[in-house]
């Protein structure tokens, strides 16, 4: 296992863990010599380190909801006045000539 991809430190601060997830892109950063990260995007300072064990940056990303914020949003489709839009009817079965 290659030692650059190996986190020994992740922020557990409360108000950084409730931020939507990194997804690995930056929150790296050293800390006590060592490989640190935080997935709360947009937190840049205030952390609270706590020793991981060195384990895969993978390991500590949010990568679905609740705490990452990531569920993909419903889409509801309304009408211009705001009624609800029907269902889109789809042809099925085989095209027939």
């Amino acid at each position: 296992m290659v030692t650059r991809s190996i986190v020994h430190w992740e922020c557990q601060a409360p108000e950084h863990r409730t931020l939507r997830s990194r997804h690995g892109n930056g929150g790296l950063t050293i800390h006590d010599g060592s490989w640190a990260y935080c997935d709360g995007a947009g937190s840049d300072d205030g952390h609270h380190w706590a020793p991981t064990g060195g384990v895969p940056l993978e390991s500590l990303v949010r990568w679905a909801a609740p705490n990452g914020h990531d569920a993909p949003p419903t889409l509801k489709i309304t009408h211009t006045n705001g009624e609800p839009a029907s269902a889109v009817k789809r042809p099925t079965g085989v095209r027939r000539t």
